[in-house]
């Protein structure tokens, strides 16, 4: 066939008498990442060296070294994100060859590669990506044969005077927009002590920005650098025209920005090899896939695009979480580090965790002394603007009846997405409480809760380091792999029972059945440190230590 002529071609330009035989272990896909898995009693195989190369190529194209690479007792564990490859693009289209120190190695048993099975393939508007591993028959490399095909679809040509006001915006703006910059950083003073605190989604300081911004206060730190702020209220909001005076000036003279979610502005933005873009993120663990780990699935992004990956570190609770959002931003796993979450540092004060219960109780006086339930699923839909939640799932009188039965208040807190409130019978409010537009602050509430009920949301994280049980009430979990899916399975993942209707999420109820000798360990592995310290270990690395 063509791609075995071609890899043939290729063994025999790269193939030497010192030759290394490798036996394929495993070879499977986790979402675009290939996992291969190689063994061989060759003195000559080794990890270094190991790499994917373009064979084909006109010019030439930088090599691929494994995005993860792992001793096993067996062998060695390669994983190649073939979506972020060079430059931090995916894989260029041709036939790209496993080698070591420039030679093809052979595979002993090239069986082990179905080509129907192993295949890949990922569209979106931005066209479609297809993914091919091959074994050749005679010289036993293993090759990825990829093929990019664009959109053939032409967009309806656009207005004249919508044309303008495009040109505008992309064009004109952005030249204004650097003009101002490049001003700002020409007059640049104090290098290395301004620091950016900035947000798209928040209106002020709040979140891991606040916690590490007030941190800095208080250690005294704001005498010695001079914080700035911007913030806007949503990505969708407009910023006043003040602020957009002030952005271009904050950006070029900042020697540390902070952000938090996304922030389209900063994709744009050439900061400097001098300059520290670090990634905030809001949650404490990765459950959903989000970002680029989304790529091919409905509302994915292209892969193509530049958003997020000129972070040039991003936070994250433990290493186990490092390969998750190095892959869901498009940057490389050495800039994801474990320092921890700046605002779970008060789940691990005993101190905090009192004063978050106290101002729980003080905010719902029924807590207090009955057994306490938090209800909070996440929302369905792609965002604020259809969010929802199928109510007809809950049987109120039911859920009454039980929490009479064990003493129980059941606090229900809908996504802040869902417009719709909880629709609460009055004669049942005196044990189900609708929190969903009460001023507290989630985290203050789970101090004071003895049982969670959730489904996808990733409150699990934070709830996990109380050490307290969890239900899972996944009515839809099917669907919701399809359209939204998780990095690891959810029956494997989730420590807690998981209840697919609404009888079995009753039954867990009254036997008290929620599996929580799952908790402990799913703790552990999402939260390396379990202290108080990530705050200001966050300080010391990127704003001390830089």
């Amino acid at each position: 066939m063509e791609e075995a002529t071609r890899v043939e071609s290729i063994g025999a330009a790269t193939l030497s008498d010192g030759v290394i035989s490798v036996h394929l272990l495993s070879l499977h896909w986790e979402r675009f990442q290939l996992v291969i898995r190689l063994g061989s009693d060759d003195a000559g195989f080794a990890a270094s060296g190991l790499r994917l190369e373009r064979m084909d190529a006109e010019r030439p194209i930088d090599p691929m070294p494994p995005t993860r690479l792992d001793a096993e007792n067996d062998g060695l564990r390669l994983r190649f994100n073939v979506m972020l490859g060079p430059n931090q693009r995916p894989l260029a289209s041709g036939l790209w060859v496993l080698t070591q120190d420039g030679a093809a190695l052979r595979i002993t048993n090239p069986d082990a590669v179905d080509p129907e099975l192993n295949v890949r393939s990922f569209a979106g508007r931005w066209g479609r990506y297809r993914i091919s591993p091959l074994i050749d028959d005679v010289t036993g490399a293993l090759s990825l044969k990829i093929r990019r095909r664009r959109p053939r679809a032409r967009r309806k040509r656009p207005s004249p005077r919508r044309r303008v006001t495009s040109w505008f915006n992309t064009v004109v703006r952005r030249r204004i927009f650097m003009a101002l910059a490049d001003i700002a950083r020409a007059t640049k003073r104090g290098h290395g002590r301004h620091i950016l605190f900035t947000s798209d989604s928040h209106a002020s300081l709040a979140g891991n920005l606040a916690v590490v911004h007030d941190r800095m206060v208080e250690r005294g730190l704001d005498r010695e650098y001079k914080l700035s702020t911007m913030f806007k209220s949503s990505i969708a909001a407009r910023r006043s025209w003040r602020d957009r005076w002030r952005l271009p000036r904050l950006l070029a003279r900042a020697d540390v920005i902070f952000l938090d979610d996304y922030q389209p502005i900063i994709y744009r933005f050439d900061a400097g090899p001098d300059v520290k873009i670090i990634q905030l993120w809001h949650a404490s663990g990765a459950f959903k896939t989000v970002g680029y780990s989304r790529i091919g699935k409905p509302g994915g992004p292209s892969p193509f695009a530049s958003r997020h990956k000129n972070y040039t570190h991003a936070i994250v609770s433990s290493e186990h979480d490092v390969p998750f959002y190095a892959e869901a931003f498009g940057i490389p796993e050495e800039r994801v580090v474990p320092t921890g979450i700046p605002r779970m540092d008060r789940f691990f004060d005993e101190s905090q965790r009192a004063a978050g219960r106290q101002k729980a109780i003080d905010a719902f006086p029924s807590i207090a002394g009955r057994h306490t339930i938090l209800f909070a699923p996440t929302f369905r839909g792609s965002g604020p603007r259809n969010a929802s939640y199928d109510y007809q799932q809950i049987d109120f009188a039911a859920l009454h009846g039980v929490c009479v039965i064990k003493d129980a208040v059941m606090i229900m807190k809908m996504h802040p997405f869902v417009r719709e409130p909880w629709p609460i019978p009055a004669d049942f409010r005196d044990r189900l409480i609708d929190a969903t537009r009460t001023p507290i602050d989630v985290n203050d509430l789970l101090f004071a809760v003895d049982l969670l009920i959730t489904d996808y949301s990733s409150i699990v994280f934070e709830f996990s380091t109380l050490l307290r049980p969890m239900l899972f009430f996944a009515y839809d979990l099917d669907e919701y792999v399809a359209s939204r899916d998780f990095y690891v399975p959810f029956e494997k993942f989730v420590p807690g029972r998981i209840a697919r209707t609404f009888e079995e999420m009753l039954d867990a109820l009254r036997h008290d059945d929620y599996e929580a000798h799952k908790v402990p360990a799913f703790a552990q592995k999402h939260f390396d440190r379990r202290d108080d310290n990530a705050t200001d270990r966050i300080i010391d690395t990127f704003v001390i230590g830089r």
